[in-house]
């Protein structure tokens, strides 16, 4: 049996098909340890190994979906998986699908199936993605939702109008005025949720940044992930994704730069930044985790900020 031609499009197999076609379990089993066949669900598994988390619990949604024959949509942060939205705090083993139709809610290891939901927020097999931005905000919390909106806004997956027709569709669900109020501050020039979970420490500090922020200089220009304007102060995310994707990027006449050199030219471009009188400061995903010495941190770079504007007045005076 050529048991790989058993595999739809997105490479995914049912496991009855496979046992029709003359494989049993040990066969099975044996795929599986030989890497060829990774299991997602009861009854399901894919060629080869998922990429990461959210390719495996893609695949594990169109499974569900495909179980459930059209009767269900995708929901929550598996509709936001789908579109390629970011989630935050999501609960990756779980597939969240809701009924098109009537009918009771079930729950089972590694799916739940929620309640009717109305035609009028679904956009084929999932959730309109405002939706799934809010219900994400009342399972995982008002964070959450802000970096699925902010991901969102950012990949013109919705508008801000969307977002506050979803909130008031569904203000009857526990939860959503609380949603509603953190969804203000959405903003999709945040370009990664590390950038807005910085953005909403910088909030409860009462400071206001500029996201993507432009400095110029002659023959220079730079975007500053967060900018504190009055303060001097460029606040750069420095997530795996920066670095750990560098080998796409290019220069301006098209050639691939290796890692190396992306690090070298960023290196290039914060010490220019500081030229310019500016304070930079770098965050990671580890200080994040421990808000009060990043509120530390940032509060000595506005010091240090008003002290070179200190020492500028002083100057020109």
């Amino acid at each position: 049996m050529d048991w790989q031609a058993s595999a739809d499009a997105n490479g995914l197999i049912e496991l009855r098909v496979l046992c029709r076609g003359g494989l049993d379990a040990a066969d099975v089993r044996r795929l599986v340890k030989a890497g060829e066949l990774t299991r997602l669900a009861r009854g399901w598994a894919c060629l080869g190994t998922p990429t990461d988390a959210e390719h495996r619990h893609r695949l594990t949604t169109l499974a569900m979906l495909s179980s459930h024959g059209g009767r269900a949509v995708a929901s929550y942060h598996s509709a936001l998986v789908m579109l390629g939205i970011p989630t935050y705090g999501a609960d990756l083993d779980t597939v969240r699908l809701n009924r098109r139709t009537a009918g009771p809610t079930r729950s089972r290891r590694g799916l739940s199936l929620g309640r009717f939901v109305d035609p009028e927020l679904v956009v084929g097999d999932h959730v309109h993605p405002a939706v799934a931005v809010v219900q994400v905000g009342t399972d995982v919390g008002p964070l959450s939702a802000l970096v699925a909106a902010d991901g969102a806004l950012h990949r013109r997956l919705v508008t801000p109008d969307e977002l506050h027709q979803a909130i008031e569709k569904m203000s009857r669900v526990p939860g959503v005025a609380r949603i509603g109020k953190v969804l203000e501050r959405a903003d999709g020039r945040h370009a990664s949720p590390g950038e807005t979970r910085t953005s909403e420490i910088l909030v409860q500090m009462g400071l206001v940044a500029t996201p993507q922020f432009r400095i110029e200089a002659p023959g220079f220009t730079a975007l500053g992930d967060l900018v504190l304007r009055e303060e001097r102060v460029v606040i750069e995310f420095d997530g795996l994704i920066k670095y750990g994707r560098s080998s796409d990027l290019v220069d301006h006449f098209g050639d691939l730069l290796h890692p190396g050199e992306v690090v070298t030219r960023e290196k290039r471009r914060e010490d220019r930044i500081r030229d310019l009188d500016w304070v930079v400061v770098r965050v990671t995903w580890a200080e994040l985790a421990d808000p009060v010495a990043l509120r530390a941190k940032i509060e000595e770079a506005v010091r240090r900020g008003r002290r070179y504007q200190d020492l500028r007045a002083a100057a020109g005076a």
